[in-house]
């Protein structure tokens, strides 16, 4: 029979000691792997949720895109975005190319838009400048049917002249509308989303010229011409392209617009002019010099 010495039980003692430590170690470690493992799962859950919500976000993202696609093709089926045609003489001047720049700008991201530049004689500068702004453009010039500062003519309306033309053998089906930009003029973005549902002739303000009207009923500050209209508060309809009408190059821009109008609508037809806006928000006169 042996006998357990005290030394023994010391020893014993150290063992259970130890072995218990280890197995409540173990323990500990056993649960904290169990938390960790439910954690991860929770994470899991919330990831697979979250993954879910993506995917049903996009799918109506999708949904969506369809949808404006097919209302874009509607609206461009019943020709909601009909061609501006922008007609624009100009020459050599100190400010050419800072107005050229100014209004090329306010046209950068207009839709459908053709800038028709019209000089004397073509330049460097002007044809570099119009293929640098990455608008749709044509350049002309009056292939010497025309000369700046001729005693007695208004050269830019002769140039206009030749754009109609222009526009008349290459464009005379196209359903648009057709403006005339002088370079001492700033105009807005708006102005050419404004115009676009012209049925004719379509007015507005133009800020700081001696032209001006009221609305409600219709009435024309100046008493003469019969239309006192500027030349940058008008647009006509590409139906003009249709007639002979022509700026006569005698007379300023303002009695030229006039014979235009009174040619296009006819005597008696003044229910043709539609007001596109009363707000003078839309084209300022501003001559640099």
């Amino acid at each position: 029979m042996r006998f357990i010495t005290a030394s023994n039980k010391k020893v014993c003692l150290g063992v259970f000691v130890v072995v218990f430590a280890s197995s409540i170690g173990f323990m500990l470690g056993t649960i904290q792997s169990l938390e960790i493992v439910e954690e991860k799962a929770k994470l899991v859950d919330k990831l697979n949720h979250a993954e879910l919500e993506l995917f049903e976000a996009e799918r109506q993202l999708v949904h969506c895109d369809s949808e404006l696609g097919h209302k874009m093709n509607a609206m461009l089926s019943e020709n909601s975005y009909k061609t501006v045609y922008v007609i624009t003489p100009t020459y050599t001047r100190p400010t050419q190319l800072a107005e050229l720049t100014l209004l090329a700008q306010a046209m950068a991201h207009i839709p459908y838009l053709h800038w028709i530049v019209m000089e004397f004689s073509k330049t460097e500068i002007v044809a570099d400048f119009l293929v640098s702004t990455n608008l749709q453009f044509t350049h002309l010039d009056s292939g010497g049917k025309m000369k700046n500062f001729e005693k007695g003519v208004n050269a830019c309306n002769g140039l206009r002249n030749i754009a109609l033309d222009h526009l008349t053998q290459n464009h005379a089906n196209s359903s648009g509308v057709i403006v005339f930009a002088n370079l001492d003029r700033t105009y807005s973005v708006e102005l050419f989303d404004k115009i676009r549902d012209i049925e004719k002739v379509g007015i507005w303000p133009t800020v700081f010229a001696k032209e001006q009207f009221t609305c409600k009923p219709l009435k024309y500050i100046l008493d003469k011409p019969k239309y006192p209209l500027n030349l940058g508060s008008v647009g006509f309809s590409t139906e003009l392209l249709k007639t002979n009408l022509r700026f006569p190059v005698t007379v300023s821009d303002t009695d030229a617009v006039s014979h235009i109008i009174d040619g296009f609508i006819g005597s008696g037809q003044d229910s043709d002019v539609e007001v596109v806006s009363c707000e003078g928000q839309l084209v300022w006169f501003t001559p640099i010099f």
